[in-house]
Order: structure tokens, then C-alpha cells, then sequence
């Protein structure tokens, strides 16, 4: 099977393996697992933060982004298709106790929706939720956000008062499509959640950065969570290995997902077009699903619904497996 239903089914390699077993280690909820501390440094440099706190995962990441920003009650604007809407199980609502206001087009809100979504909360309306943190992706379902738009809706939010966070699951993918530094795509954010495992291939973790300040109170919210890690500097390893060496090689995924799409857009009742290092295919209406079941059929992974499937391109993903994938692609398209 060539699995390409997300670039977070990868395997360590072996040189990551080695970095794992080898690593020192103690313990972290005292401070103490030294590669830890160097993981979450690096990451804090890379970004251009103070600081950074390594978490289990980035649905973690993000929640902790919300706790140190927010106040229960308070409204977070988000994208309706954001992972923090449709992907944390109303953790938001639950957790940090927020209520979303969602826009719907494209990947950032516009200046009249900002101006009038601030208008309605500020102007004495003691019926609103009190507006306090603007959350962007980047990348947006692969798509990569410019940094101008950025700039201007962070901008927008400080103006005002507003805390931003980015969910910057992917800000690995951004930064190498943009052929800039990490650091460049986390300016003007309080809060940048980052993966180790999409894009660079770890097994597990991701980290929140921000602040010295904020990263204290997230390493206490990420305690209240359940998630004090004892020797965790082995997994920090993986991430660690990563980070040093596989942000290079981004750009091959990328560089596949175009040479995927072109082929499968070539295809009778299907559309494709690579957004970084995913390819996403548009269907005859509602038939995502199928085509899915199809694809499984003749040995190739994807996730789809609606009239949506989308394909993620990884570390594991070789010149020959996309060239497998295409041909196996086409045939089971064939038969539909």
C-alpha cells in the first residue's frame, strides 16, 4: 500500500532511531531531560522566540495556545475550516471555555469583516463575547499564506488589543515554498504551534512557542493537562533529528506533489492541483469517497469526502512511488 493519507504515517529512520536510543535523558517535569531543553531551544531559535515547550502533540499545542491568551468566555476568530474548529472535539469550548467567531473566505478574514466584527464587540454591546485572540494557519489545507496578509490581520489584532496565535502545524512547508527562515512566517504571533512529525518525519511530538512569560504558564497548562513528561528526552530525540536535518528535504515532497497532480489532473472527471506537499483532487459532486474506496482498491491511501480527496506527499514517499501511485491511480479512476 502506498500510504498517503497524511505525511504522519511515516517511520523513524534509522539514523533518528540511533539519535533515540542514544539520547541522554532525565527528568523533564523537573527540567532536567537535557535533550529536551536543547529540542525545545533550537525550536525557540529557529522561530525567532523566547521560548518554546514541547508537547505530545499539536492538538496540545494549540489548546495551550487558547489557555495562555484567553479568558473563559472570551471570543477566538478562526477560520470555520481550521483544525481548531473541525479537528479538536470542541476541546476549545471545553478546555479553555472560548466561543469561535468563524470566517468562511479565504485563507485570512478581510478588513471590513475584521473592522466590523470589532465594531459589534467594542462599541458598549455588553451582549458580545469580549474578542481576544486571532488565530491563522500557515499553511491552510497546503495552501501557503502569504506573509503580507498576515502581517496585516496580526497587525490588526494588536492594533486592538488582540493576542494571534499560528497554527503552524506545516510552518516547515510554508517557510521552505516561501524560501524564507521559520522565524519569517512566525512573525507578529504570540503563540506559534509547530509538528515535528508533519513534514519532518518524527514519531510524535510538536512544541508551542512564544514568550518567556507565556511558555512558563503553557509548561504549567501542559501539567494540568496530564501531559508532565518524565525522561521524554528519548522521543525529543526523534524531533531533535528531525529538525536538524530533514527541513531540507521539504522541497522534495513539494516537488512530487506537482509531478502527482499534473498526472492525476489528466484524468476524465477528476481535477487536481499541488498546494506544497499536498495534492487536492476534486471529484463529481459527493463522490470523494468513492473514488477513496477505489483508490484503496488498487493499493494507494488517501482521505476524502464530500467531493474533496486529498493526498499528502512524506518523508516515506520515494520517484518511484509517485510514479507507482499515478499508474494506480488512473486505473482505479478508469473503472469509475
Amino acid at each position: 500500500m502506498i500510504d498517503l493519507r497524511s505525511d504522519t504515517v511515516t517511520r523513524p529512520t534509522q539514523a533518528m532511531r540511533r539519535a533515540m536510543a542514544e539520547a541522554e535523558v532525565g527528568d523533564d517535569v523537573f527540567g532536567e531531560d537535557p535533550t529536551v531543553r536543547e529540542l525545545e531551544e533550537e525550536t525557540a531559535a529557529l522561530l525567532g522566540a523566547q521560548a518554546a515547550l514541547y508537547v505530545p502533540s499539536g492538538h496540545m499545542a494549540n489548546q495551550l495556545g487558547l489557555y495562555v491568551s484567553t479568558r473563559s468566555g472570551d471570543e477566538v476568530w478562526a477560520h470555520e475550516h481550521h483544525h481548531l474548529i473541525g479537528d479538536e472535539q470542541g476541546a476549545s469550548a471545553v478546555l479553555s471555555r472560548v466561543q469561535p467567531r468563524c470566517f468562511s473566505e479565504g485563507v485570512v478574514p478581510s478588513d471590513a469583516q475584521l473592522e466590523s466584527w470589532f465594531a459589534g464587540a467594542r462599541q458598549g454591546n455588553v451582549h458580545r463575547a469580549e474578542p481576544s485572540l486571532l488565530w491563522l494557519e500557515n499553511t491552510f489545507t497546503g495552501r501557503v499564506v502569504p506573509l503580507a496578509e498576515q502581517r496585516r490581520v496580526t497587525g490588526f489584532a494588536h492594533r486592538n488589543g488582540m493576542r494571534t496565535h499560528l497554527d503552524g502545524a506545516r510552518l516547515w512547508n510554508a517557510a521552505a515554498a516561501l524560501d524564507v527562515a521559520p522565524a519569517r512566517v512566525a512573525e507578529g504571533f504570540d503563540t506559534v504551534s509547530v509538528c515535528f512529525s508533519k513534514g519532518l518525519g518524527a514519531p510524535v511530538g510538536s512544541a508551542l512557542a512564544g514568550d518567556a512569560d507565556t511558555v512558563l504558564r503553557a509548561r504549567r497548562g501542559r501539567k494540568l493537562l496530564g501531559a508532565g513528561m518524565r525522561q521524554a528526552g528519548i522521543i525529543a530525540a526523534g524531533a531533535l533529528h528531525a529538525l536538524r536535518h530533514h527541513r531540507e528535504r521539504i522541497v522534495a515532497d513539494h516537488e512530487r506533489a506537482e509531478l502527482l497532480a499534473a498526472r492525476i489532473d489528466e484524468l476524465p472527471g477528476l481535477s487536481a492541483a499541488a498546494a506544497t506537499n499536498m495534492v487536492l483532487v476534486d471529484t463529481p459532486a459527493g463522490r470523494a469517497a468513492e473514488y477513496v474506496d477505489a483508490f484503496a482498491d488498487h493499493g494507494v491511501a488517501a482521505l476524502g469526502d464530500g467531493s474533496r480527496i486529498r493526498l499528502v506527499l512524506h518523508l516515506d514517499i520515494t520517484d518511484g512511488d509517485v510514479a507507482e501511485a499515478a499508474q494506480r491511480i488512473s486505473k482505479a479512476a478508469a473503472q469509475l
